[in-house]
């Protein structure tokens, strides 16, 4: 029986400045002292530990907690035998794909109880921990923050009442500092119920208004949630299986927080799954939010404005034709990417200096250069290559975007950059295949534009995932019928968020033969498929990758996005001109999140600093021997076989060089 207490009021909310928070590779788990739902705890924390998280189990008490599945005494392969269109052998490799290690079969049984590390009101605050999480299963529903509490297993009614509140606070705290917060099924309406202080009504709202008020979730299937939801104005999102949300704009330093609040639907393995990779996705990839404002020095590649009255594709001084008329089917140019950087967006707050340079025109640079393009090129934290022809295009300037990439700096392809012409001995051979990895020949080549689905599947990261409020979740299209999208997404194996667009589709983009796929550097991370064929093209509307050929210290992020044709789709309020701005921002980088990406085997290799060098005189990490230098022609400067740990180059003109010693190679750039 339920008793009732002093209604519980929050009362804290400090303002906080937007800063960058260290990760600690810890997360915050707490299950229901009764009832929690096994696949809920048990695939989730086993994900977090094989990405190399530590787990810190808490409950209302320090007693082990009881568990359950249904029906009773069922299994983890047997459940996820249960779900619509998919099977365990889905979830295991779905598991294997999205952890990086094979399922353990030893936890498909149901334990009689889950031991925990102590009581979560031992808790002070999120500081040690980057990700709150909460299991669902029927108990947890006694830790909302409803002012009616009851025993629940061996914790007792006053108890309760303290962890729910407790959880309410360490929830702000998360958010406000920029933490990441799950809450699965069940668990999922504790969300809801948490109050944002200093926000107390009538009704429901007595306690405070709801850390979701104004934004949206999904949780347990049942007319109930629905219910509730709309009590405390949440949209319920019913045919989610995960979606990422904002809190409460009244909660104070509520931004920190946006798209960093998770709630899962359901329970079956790979739902859980879905939802834990999300959490990692965005701990993964997000920069911090006070690098938002940080202005991104921003330059556009391109080949002028649409000549309206010349646009054919037989006019090649005109660079992007007009396959579908004029009037409203004229294509979209670099002025529409100009607009979409300069607008004002309601959901981010980037800051973007554009330039703007027209690839046939007077140049501030000789194009057959590559060290003074390369020069150039530094001065920005991001290229975006819109270039639709080939002519203009150097090999010098190709190689001078890959050396630019691999420096650290970021590219952005929008539609049209992938498309591969041939004028002459000019071509984008160098782009496709060793910058992107993916191209739309010449030969062969056709196109639609019609209207068709972008699907997420990589949900969780930040080039597809903040700002952008999905409007429609749906299962996989008859194109992936024997076509999967690649294992090294974030598949649900359900419902995945989507929105329509009308744009032009290259029916022969394709990734290039020996291209790996995942999350590691150098390797394709596909981010969205569409719903058309043919099935070569399904899977390539947008990846990203993170570039690092040398495996040294510097590493540069790569974005390609197929839309683009359409004016319309550099609106700033429409979700493909999200996408755009999220894929500039996450390339220009984030150095508090850069080391996050790291690849293990180059941490004790040696670095080079600081590379650009600006007085000739550059540094190594540890004393190397047999030091080469070579110009970019190949020529040999110098070799020294001294043991040095500097290295004057004072001598030497401005350009771009290889150091050579101890198995490593650097590309340095002397200013």
């Amino acid at each position: 029986m339920k008793q009732n207490y002093i209604l519980f009021k929050v009362t804290i909310g400090i303002v906080l400045p937007l800063f960058t928070f260290a990760q600690s590779k810890k997360v915050l788990f707490f299950l229901a002292q009764e009832n929690t739902y096994y696949s809920e705890y048990i695939v989730a924390a086993e994900g977090l530990k094989a990405a190399g998280y530590t787990i810190d189990v808490r409950s209302a008490t320090n007693n082990p907690v009881t568990t359950y599945m249904v029906p009773s005494n069922t299994t983890i392969n047997e459940t996820a035998n249960t779900l619509q269109g998919s099977t365990y052998s889905n979830f295991q490799n779905q598991f294997s794909a999205g952890f990086g290690q094979t399922w353990n079969a030893g936890f498909n049984n149901i334990p009689s109880n889950i031991p925990v590390n102590g009581s979560i009101l031992d808790i002070q605050n999120m500081s040690d921990y980057d990700a709150l999480i909460i299991a669902g299963g029927t108990g947890i529903v006694e830790y909302r923050v409803d002012g009616s509490y009851a025993q629940n297993g061996l914790a007792n009614a006053s108890t309760v009442q303290a962890t729910a509140e407790k959880l309410n606070v360490l929830a702000i705290d998360a958010l406000q500092n920029g933490k990441v917060i799950l809450a699965q099924c069940h668990g999922a309406s504790l969300p809801v119920f948490w109050r944002v202080p200093n926000t107390a009504g009538t009704g429901v709202e007595i306690l405070g208004e709801s850390l979701l008020k104004g934004q949206f979730a999904t949780g347990y299937p049942e007319t109930a949630t629905t219910n509730i939801l709309t009590d405390f104005g949440v949209t319920h999102k019913q045919n989610d299986r995960v979606t990422v949300s904002n809190p409460n704009t009244k909660l104070t330093s509520a931004v920190n927080g946006n798209f960093k609040l998770i709630t899962s639907r359901d329970w079956y393995p790979q739902t859980v799954a879905y939802a834990t990779r999300t959490l990692l996705n965005i701990l993964e990839t997000y920069p911090s939010y006070s690098s938002f404002a940080q202005p991104k020095k921003v330059l556009v590649l391109h080949g002028g404005a649409v000549d309206v009255n010349n646009c054919l594709y037989t006019n090649k001084n005109n660079d992007i034709p007009c396959n579908y008329g004029g009037g409203n089917n004229l294509p979209a140019d670099y002025t529409d990417i100009e607009t979409l950087l300069g607008a004002s967006s309601l959901n981010d707050n980037f800051a973007f200096q554009g330039t703007y340079l027209n690839l046939s025109g007077t140049l501030p640079f000789n194009s057959s250069n590559e060290p003074q393009i390369l020069n150039y090129l530094q001065q920005f934290d991001v290229v975006v290559f819109y270039k639709h022809w080939s002519n203009f295009l150097t090999n010098e300037l190709q190689n001078a975007l890959v050396n630019y990439a691999d420096l650290g700096g970021g590219v952005v392809g929008l539609h049209h950059a992938l498309y591969n012409d041939f004028d002459g001995n000019l071509n984008k051979n160098i782009l496709c295949s060793q910058l992107f990895g993916a191209e739309s020949s010449m030969s062969g080549w056709s196109a639609n534009r019609t209207t068709y689905n972008l699907i997420n599947t990589n949900y969780g990261h930040f080039v597809s995932t903040f700002g952008i409020n999905y409007n429609v979740s749906e299962f996989a299209p008859n194109a992936w019928n024997g076509n999967l999208p690649l294992q090294q997404s974030n598949l649900s194996y359900s419902t995945y968020p989507q929105f329509s667009v009308f744009d032009e589709i290259y029916n022969n983009m394709a990734f290039l033969q020996g291209q790996s796929f995942g999350r590691n550097q150098n390797e394709i991370n596909a981010l969205f498929s569409n719903n058309l064929t043919p099935n070569n093209q399904t899977h390539t509307s947008g990846f990203v990758k993170l570039f690092n050929p040398n495996l040294d210290s510097e590493v540069g992020r790569v974005v390609y996005l197929q839309t683009g044709e359409n004016i319309n789709n550099y609106s700033v309020n429409s979700l493909s001109g999200q996408v755009i701005r999220n894929a500039i921002a996450w390339s220009a980088g984030d150095k508090s999140i850069v080391t996050s990406y790291k690849n293990p085997s180059i941490d004790n290799k040696i670095t080079l600093y600081p590379n650009p060098s600006q007085n000739g005189m550059v540094y190594f990490s540890k004393p190397v021997q047999q030091v080469q230098i070579i110009d970019i022609n190949g020529k040999f400067i110098d070799i020294k076989n001294d043991t040095i740990q500097e290295l004057n180059l004072q001598n030497l003109p401005a350009g771009l060089y290889f150091i050579k010693t101890n198995n490593q190679s650097f590309k340095l750039v002397l200013q």
